[in-house]
Order: C-alpha cells, then sequence, then structure tokens
C-alpha cells in the first residue's frame, strides 16, 4: 500500500496508508456482454464531438476496453459512436 506524508497545522506530520489506484473499467462491458466482468479500459473515443476556436477536434475520450471498442482505420469508437 502506498502511504503519502502528511504536514499537520500544528507541525507534526502523519502518515496515511491508501489504496493503490485501481485502473479505470470500461463503463460498456455490463451493457454488452451480459455483466460477464469489465474489463479493464485501455482505449479513448477518438470520435470527433466538436472543435476549438482554433480549429482542434474535441474528442469523445470514453473510456472502452478492447472487447467493447470498435477500431476503424488508426481510430477507436466507443459503442455510441461506432455505428
Amino acid at each position: 500500500m502506498p502511504c503519502s506524508y502528511v504536514k499537520l497545522p500544528d507541525g507534526t506530520i502523519a502518515i496515511v496508508k491508501h489504496a493503490a489506484e485501481r485502473a479505470p473499467r470500461c463503463k460498456f462491458c455490463t451493457v454488452l456482454h451480459d455483466g460477464s466482468g469489465t474489463q479493464p479500459a485501455t482505449q479513448l473515443c477518438d470520435f470527433e464531438i466538436a472543435r476549438t476556436l482554433g480549429g482542434d477536434p474535441i474528442t469523445c475520450d470514453a473510456r472502452v476496453c478492447v472487447r467493447c471498442a470498435r477500431r476503424v482505420g488508426d481510430k477507436d469508437f466507443c459503442p455510441n459512436h461506432s455505428g
């Protein structure tokens, strides 16, 4: 378990243990695969939803696993944007 050192207002130092950070999970697995366990989300959806004033694309960025992502060319799309 990772630990953090926190300096308290009176000058003493406390050691705080906390759980390790969990990998983000795919939110589409439970819907598409009958709840057979969510997979780690390793991709972000590349569907363009808007553009900045400078013309740069703004993408969906939904976290999606390999099973739920649909690859088109060099881009990955979430189930909401793969149709």
